[in-house]
């Protein structure tokens, strides 16, 4: 076991490389892991692709994934999640508000330096009726603005992405445009744009679809946050969702997002590294929290 301190987090990555190369038992790939949040995603599996990317990662590129969906389908603590070792968090079209304490365990877990997915109606949804806010104090960890005020839309014709990065490692194997199978949108309502923060915008939907006149699905748009600590991507429409029409390019473009967002920075912090478990391993803290993270060593 070793204890390190620096204030930039070069010395842990250097570490990593050195005992990377010492023991070559450590030097093999390790899979991504990943854990599906409460929500459609765990509600309703049938409509999932995790079991087609658990069994056929091979389809979609060389690093194997794991997601689990039972682990968190229940409720949301620090111990559950620190629990799950889990690599990235996958908030699956939440469609219902976390508690307080769950929000709070969620930004902690992110921020020690974990990746996150979220998609399609996970955020705040503004209706006819009187206005509902969901999971707006989440919206900063994928780099957009908590008063987004966001609508869904659903269209009867293949939704296009014009991709603003084609060269991004998230669109390997993707072809531009980004056709998607999925039909339903989340959006701005009444046309305001976005409000992006942190997030850089990697790719958004044709100005094709109209309705009424009224372009809606122009505005959205694919989002991703690389920060110190960790990288989170928003997806604005149901990829994940097979009875949505989720496509083999949907498949790849979660596929790829899973592992982007697993390559998580080394923060500057205390830390404590020890190999095990065919690879080396990273204890830092957050808060009042530890969580560990497996440092990949690749050839």
């Amino acid at each position: 076991m070793y204890s390190v301190k620096s204030r930039t987090g070069w010395w842990v990555a250097g570490l990593a490389v050195l005992l990377c190369g010492m023991f070559p038992n450590g030097a093999k790939s390790t899979p991504v892991t990943a854990a599906v949040l409460r929500s459609q995603g765990t509600q309703f599996l049938g409509m999932t692709i995790w079991n087609d990317l658990n069994t056929g990662w091979q389809n979609y590129g060389a690093t194997a994934v794991e997601i689990d969906y039972t682990s968190l389908a229940g409720s949301i603590t620090p111990q559950n999640l620190a629990e799950t070792n889990a690599d990235v968090l996958i908030i699956s079209t939440a469609g219902f508000n976390y508690s307080g304490a769950e929000v709070a365990a969620i930004i902690d877990y992110v921020q020690a330096g974990h990746g996150l997915i979220v998609t399609y109606a996970s955020f705040s949804l503004v209706e006819f009726t009187p206005l509902t806010i969901r999971n707006s104090e989440l919206m900063p960890l994928v780099g957009l603005g908590e008063t987004n005020k966001l609508g869904t839309s659903t269209w009867p014709i293949p939704i296009e992405f014009d991709l603003l990065d084609p060269g991004h490692s998230l669109f390997d194997g993707i072809a531009s445009p980004y056709i998607t199978g999925s039909s339903n949108l989340m959006n701005p309502f009444f046309l305001d744009p976005w409000i992006v923060t942190t997030g850089t915008v990697l790719a958004r939907a044709t100005p094709e679809f109209t309705a009424s006149g009224i372009d809606f699905s122009g505005n959205a748009i694919i989002t991703a946050n690389s920060t110190s600590a960790y990288r989170s991507i928003y997806f604005p429409h149901y990829i994940e969702n097979k009875s949505d029409g989720s496509n083999d390019q949907d498949a790849q473009l979660f596929y790829n997002s899973l592992v982007w967002t697993s390559q998580v920075p080394e923060p500057g912090t205390l830390m404590l590294l020890g190999l095990g478990f065919g690879g080396l391993w990273v204890m830092h803290g957050h808060g009042a929290i530890a969580f560990a993270r497996r440092v990949r060593c690749t050839a």
